[in-house]
């Protein structure tokens, strides 16, 4: 008994000594902690997040981020309103649903993550859908939700597709991949990564028809705050988004690395399709209005496209503005 207090003791005794002798660890007690939801399960998109805090540029900005896998980004933003987490990654598109129609106009966007809408028609190929007026005739895999946010009607109205002669068929729980490969649909309404990525894996497909290449874009995956945590901590989300954009820069020089990365936080993942994800989710990272721009900065008339897309065809009451939802004031200008 003795013994063991004396080995605890001493214990102490060196563990008071190096906070003393290394400046290091008594500086790591004066980071600020950060709790960071994401909007699902971490995945490849993530990347720029954990080299962020692998590489050490949240803590050069001051900040212990603890990150932790979301589910959804309804649930990711009623954990920012409520308080529970400080930072969120949520859909932009997503927010502004929730300002109209949850009273969530406490929280805004201050950078847009995944701007470009993975959203598209995925068939296989020989399928004859090359265009969107091909889709008329055909037969619709899709799942309730995807239904109910109108944006496959959007796609078609923008294309002078008639609605009504596709055939559509409900099918959830990820089944409508499936039935594509079964033949029962002739074509999906889905990502095209990774959706796209799984069917071709199975057998070749046509080239996705992306949404926002043909008039119909949602912003997607965004940072997101509390308004009031955000007055208080403004320098806090500032050094957030600029290391941010220094892991980004990491992450698009050496994929691999950054897969390794991934691994080590999360290493229940498969390391093949997060190294996939990280490679072609970057396409997606811009719009042809804020290509060129730096990581995560968006164009107002990309905020403005969501906005009424939504108003239009997803039912969401009308009146907002773009600085409702989103605010470019605390990303740093910085060369990618």
């Amino acid at each position: 008994m003795t013994k063991q207090f004396r080995i605890d003791f001493r214990a102490l005794a060196v563990g008071a000594f190096a906070s003393l002798a290394l400046p290091g660890l008594a500086a790591a007690q004066d980071l600020q902690d950060v709790r960071l939801r994401l909007a699902w399960i971490a995945g490849g998109v993530d990347a720029p997040i954990f080299m962020a805090a692998e590489k050490g540029y949240f803590a050069d900005a001051g900040l212990d981020v603890e990150i932790v896998d979301g589910n959804g980004s309804t649930g990711t933003i009623q954990a920012i309103g409520s308080g529970d987490f400080d930072i969120g990654i949520a859909g932009m598109g997503a927010l502004a649903q929730a300002q109209q129609a949850a009273g969530a106009s406490d929280i805004i966007s201050v950078a847009g993550l995944l701007q470009k809408d993975p959203t598209s028609i995925i068939s296989l190929e020989g399928s004859g859908i090359a265009e969107p007026k091909d889709i008329e005739g055909k037969r619709m895999g899709t799942d309730a939700g995807n239904l109910e946010d109108g944006m496959i009607r959007a796609f078609a109205e923008a294309n002078g597709v008639d609605f009504d002669k596709i055939e559509v068929i409900i099918i959830n729980g990820g089944g409508d991949r499936v039935a594509l490969l079964k033949g029962d649909v002739d074509f999906i309404n889905g990502w095209a990564n990774p959706d796209g990525d799984k069917v071709s894996a199975m057998h070749p497909i046509e080239e996705p028809l992306l949404f926002a290449d043909y008039g119909v874009n949602l912003i997607g995956s965004s940072v997101i705050v509390k308004k009031d945590w955000l007055a208080e901590n403004g320098d806090a989300v500032k050094g957030f988004l600029a290391a941010l954009q220094k892991g980004k820069a990491d992450v698009a020089a050496d994929p691999e690395a950054a897969r390794d990365i991934f691994m080590e936080y999360r290493p229940d993942a498969d390391p093949d399709a997060i190294l996939l994800e990280i490679e072609v989710m970057q396409k997606y990272e811009h719009t042809a209005a804020s290509e060129g721009q730096p990581y995560g900065w968006v164009a107002p008339e990309d905020v403005e496209l969501t906005i009424s897309l939504l108003e239009k065809y997803s039912g969401m009451e009308p009146g907002l503005t773009p600085n409702d939802i989103y605010s470019d004031a605390y990303l740093p200008v910085l060369t990618q």
